[in-house]
């Protein structure tokens, strides 16, 4: 069995160091390997990963692509593994040396085609060194092992009611990312439409613990971009709908109540045209009193609240 682990890449020379070598102390027994695409970053990433990636335990491909988005990078990086079994990993989270082995096991366990850890941990890597990385650890492991996992016997509803959207905290069989159709290249942010398409394949692997490390404020980070985030879950809520539309009939209404809600709470705390929180506070009423029937035209239509001063990709 043999895990891709998949990296992508935009300016982040400063965390490599710290993801790679999360990556080469991940436990278990299972082929491993390692491919990192470079999104066209303008900082020195591209030399750190040449100069740190040479002592890990597999192969290692390193792409470079002129600056697609994290979309095109992941579906790029996935077209270039080979593993039984996929890790997507962003560019500055760090994997915690159990994280790969656990989501393993729980997806055996129950028989799952995709597992997800729940407790990721922040840290503040401005004053982050190599033993201090090592206290974190141990300070995490205590009990590690004597965690059971557990399952979400319909992981889409709770999908769209929480929006988990971070591909670093899953691991899945290949057969159930080609499955996903992909990242869709017009949503530039790729996590959501990943994560809700393996949710709507069927039961999903909990495992009730921490898996990594990420940033706690970053305002590099996609995340600190309200605007572009908002925008992106509710396309990629329009995009699972317009790939399965059979869930639209059982799961329409949590979407549409989700998606309008975000547009109208967005419209109302930003400066914008009346029109548009008019617009959206309509809808979101409509909605909930199921007056306004959930469609795909309608959650795209959600997309006018985040544009107004704001940069969308």
């Amino acid at each position: 069995m043999k895990v891709s682990y998949i990296v992508t890449v935009y300016n982040k020379a400063s965390y490599l160091p710290f993801v790679i070598n999360g990556l080469s102390r991940q436990e278990g027994e299972f082929d491993k390997e390692y491919i990192f695409v470079d999104d066209g970053s303008t900082d020195n990433s591209v030399e750190v990963l040449m100069k740190c990636t040479k002592t890990l335990p597999g192969p290692v491909e390193i792409i470079e692509q002129a600056n697609g988005g994290p979309a095109v990078a992941s579906n790029n990086g996935f077209a270039a593994s080979s593993g039984e079994l996929i890790k997507f990993v962003d560019g500055d989270d760090v994997l915690l040396p159990w994280a790969t082995r656990v989501l393993i096991g729980t997806m055996q366990t129950g028989g799952h085609v995709y597992a997800f850890g729940i407790d990721p941990v922040p840290i503040d890597f401005s004053t982050i060194t190599l033993q201090s990385f090592n206290d974190t650890v141990d300070r995490l492991r205590p009990g590690i092992d004597d965690r059971h996992p557990l399952a979400w016997p319909k992981p889409l509803e709770h999908v769209i009611r929480r929006s988990h959207s971070n591909p670093t905290s899953w691991i899945a069989t290949r057969g159930a990312v080609v499955s996903t159709g992909g990242c869709a290249t017009h949503i530039f942010i790729q996590d959501y439409i990943l994560e809700l398409t393996l949710a709507a394949q069927g039961t999903a692997g909990i495992w009730p613990g921490p898996t990594f490390l990420y940033p706690h404020a970053d305002v590099e980070r996609l995340s600190a971009n309200k605007a572009q985030i908002l925008h992106d879950l509710n396309m990629a809520l329009a995009e699972l709908f317009r790939r399965r539309p059979e869930q639209l009939s059982e799961h329409g209404f949590m979407a549409a109540k989700r998606a309008t809600g975000r547009a109208w709470r967005f419209a109302s705390r930003h400066q914008g045209p009346w029109s548009i929180k008019l617009r959206t506070f309509l809808w979101y009423l409509g909605v909930r009193a199921r007056l306004v029937k959930p469609s795909l035209r309608l959650i795209e239509a959600t997309a006018v609240a985040f544009h107004g001063g704001n940069l969308i990709r």
